[in-house]
């Protein structure tokens, strides 16, 4: 039963081990742990591969919702002793940040936030106006990360802030506000 949970849940590297089913409250709670195979663990700080297991530790993280069931995923992570950073928790990519929600349930508050106000979506996900921002601030950054940016061919200044009290010269402008326009003849 527990191939057909880690079936449905579809994070690869990760097998359900146990799950519970509360029916009179609507949740589900997966326990889920590394497939034997995936023992590649990297540092959160620095990225780099580490090999030394200091601690292991569960973290309940909210998911997507299952049918009409709300979803938590128990995750068990590892705390690795990192050469140059020192004992660190590990880097995972279906647990991106330190809040307690996963990538794909932010990813999906990212995409409903570009169609509709934060505080629809709020309504709609059961969670506060704040988090809902704060949610689609760092799927914003995972995105602008992602995106392909064009190279840069002009580079331009048309204000420079030298302060109130400076004054600038070779035919510029007095500073006598906290903006000076730059005229070179």
């Amino acid at each position: 039963m527990q191939t057909d949970w880690t079936k449905v849940l579809g994070w690869p590297g990760y097998r359900v081990y146990a799950y519970q089913i509360e029916e009179a409250g609507r949740h589900l709670t997966l326990w889920v742990r590394r497939k034997r195979g995936n023992r590649k663990l990297t540092c959160s700080q620095c990225g780099r591969r580490v090999y030394d297991i200091h601690a292991v530790y569960d973290r309940r993280v909210r998911d997507l919702r299952c049918f009409e069931f709300e979803t938590s995923v128990v995750v068990e992570l590892y705390r690795v002793r990192c050469p140059h950073c020192g004992v660190k928790g590990e880097r995972s990519d279906q647990v991106p940040s330190k809040a307690p929600y996963s990538k794909r349930f932010e990813d999906s508050v990212g995409q409903a936030c570009e169609g509709a106000a934060a505080r629809q979506v709020a309504r709609r996900m059961h969670l506060a106006e704040s988090t809902v921002r704060a949610i689609d601030l760092r799927y914003l950054e995972r995105w602008g990360a992602r995106r392909r940016r064009p190279p840069l061919r002009h580079l331009g200044v048309d204000e420079i802030y030298k302060g109130k009290t400076r004054q600038i010269s070779h035919g510029g402008v007095q500073s006598g506000d906290s903006r000076a326009v730059m005229v070179w003849s």
